[in-house]
């Protein structure tokens, strides 16, 4: 699977390039600001930003750091990172194809590592974790930001039956708590937690995963039946036409023991 995955994740995210660059979530979502805050990066830092994307936390953490460094999966991304980071006069940003769970880094070469609306897609978190761990400095920082679930198992799971029609690259979303015991099983301690919400129109959502029609009928009929436990958090409502619903995201910081 994890073979299958990743091939599904650089077909997905390599013609989404130029929408994720411009998507407003990404570029603008309250968890950039959040990150930043609970980071609290140093001058004389050098920063790792993982499946980064189009960049947008790289950018953010650049003017704060030494040297910020952002990898991702596909390639396209990491074009389109060098082509923001050049347009914005980063001159302290790289970019790189590399493997979340296989980062082609020393042990301890970065004093914080970041990642952000990708863990999802891992096929082994588990072992990203271990990998961000390794490159850390001693006392090194994670900031972790991504969207997360109820603990109730039957709608976590619808969610990510949800998640997973729209998005065929995606793997599994987990409940805060899950996220927490994850995070202390590779060694992690948490030193602060921000829990968000985004609220989402479902065109905008869909396209940017050039979602068929059918599926898109499929999706808005799951929602029409949406789980008891998830109906407070997800609060759908049909307005002017078209579907808006809440997520939940969280932004961890954890130190690396």
């Amino acid at each position: 699977m994890r073979d299958d995955l990743k091939t599904r994740v650089q077909s997905q995210f390599g013609v989404a390039a130029d929408d994720y660059a411009t998507s407003d979530i990404h570029a603008r979502g309250e968890s950039l600001a959040a990150l930043l805050e609970v980071a609290r990066p140093a001058r004389d830092w050098t920063v790792l930003d993982v499946a980064a994307g189009a960049g947008h936390t790289a950018f953010v953490l650049a003017p704060h750091v030494s040297r910020a460094v952002a990898v991702d999966l596909t390639e396209a991304m990491v074009r389109k990172t060098v082509e923001l980071a050049a347009a914005r006069a980063l001159g302290n940003v790289r970019a790189a194809r590399a493997d979340a769970e296989r980062l082609p880094f020393a042990a301890a070469s970065f004093d914080a590592v970041a990642c952000r609306l990708a863990f999802h897609h891992f096929p082994h978190p588990g072992e990203a974790l271990r990998e961000f761990r390794r490159v850390l400095r001693p006392g090194g920082r994670l900031v972790l930001a991504d969207s997360v679930t109820v603990d109730e198992p039957d709608a976590a799971a619808w969610y990510n039956a949800y998640e997973k029609l729209r998005d065929p690259s995606h793997h599994r979303v987990l409940s805060l708590a899950g996220l927490r015991d994850l995070l202390a099983a590779a060694g992690f301690r948490i030193a602060a937690t921000r829990e968000l919400t985004k609220e989402f129109e479902f065109h905008e959502w869909t396209d940017r995963q050039r979602v068929s029609r059918a599926d898109k009928e499929r999706l808005l009929a799951m929602m029409r039946d949406l789980p008891g436990a998830l109906r407070p958090v997800m609060a759908p409502r049909w307005t002017d036409g078209t579907l808006y619903f809440t997520l939940l995201e969280a932004v961890l910081l954890a130190r690396r023991e």
